[in-house]
């Protein structure tokens, strides 16, 4: 979510933080002992407040700052926590048959935090985990997408079929539309691909 700001933006919002968080140690200081604390002091101790305290209570709190202020969803990212279920549908075909497989049922759930994305997907012969995530807003054309690379480990009964592979994939939302259904693809290192649809059962 951080990531969204451009670099300029954080600079800025750092800057304006550490200036207020100054004035308000050194405000804070001369009333409580009567005497003003020197700048070099204040900077230390505000670094430490900014550096620290700022980014835990921001995680903490930015799910309760998007619930009582619903249009930075729109204007942001929207908060994806959450369960989702739905399927996952593969264009590989059986090379023995020549047919590709129904749709597969999955479940990912999602941690969001103000700094951090995380994914998770679980199939009944595999699960996958997310190693980087990027998030994408495109507020004009109402589309929200989370850009991400996985590692899959098959379970040991389907390693005769299915390797340990690599992938890459996407999940988009439209607010407009549909708020708590994610669409998206998927695409391994074994050359395959295929279609995801996801309905949040549990935020």
């Amino acid at each position: 979510m951080w990531a969204l700001l451009t670099r300029a933006r954080q600079v800025q919002v750092l800057v304006a933080l550490t200036i207020l968080a100054v004035l308000a140690v050194q405000g804070f200081s001369e009333w409580w002992t009567g005497s003003t604390t020197s700048l070099p002091k204040s900077i230390s101790t505000v670094t430490f407040i900014v550096g620290t305290v700022f980014v835990l209570v921001a995680n903490w709190t930015w799910r309760t700052v998007w619930r009582w202020l619903p249009f930075l969803d729109k204007v942001f990212f929207p908060d994806l926590n959450g369960t989702w279920t739905g399927t996952l549908q593969t264009t590989w075909k059986d090379p023995t048959t020549g047919v590709t497989p129904g749709p597969i049922p999955t479940t990912v759930t999602i941690r969001q935090g103000l700094f951090d994305i995380t994914i998770k997907q679980v199939t009944g012969e595999s699960t996958s985990h997310s190693k980087r995530v990027i998030a994408e807003a495109d507020p004009n054309a109402d589309r929200y997408r989370l850009w991400y690379s996985y590692d899959n480990m098959p379970k040991a009964e389907f390693h005769y079929r299915s390797t340990q592979h690599e992938g890459v994939a996407w999940l988009e939302i439209s607010l407009a539309d549909a708020p708590d259904t994610l669409s998206g693809q998927y695409f391994t290192a074994r050359r395959t691909n295929g279609d995801m649809t996801l309905t949040r059962t549990r935020p």
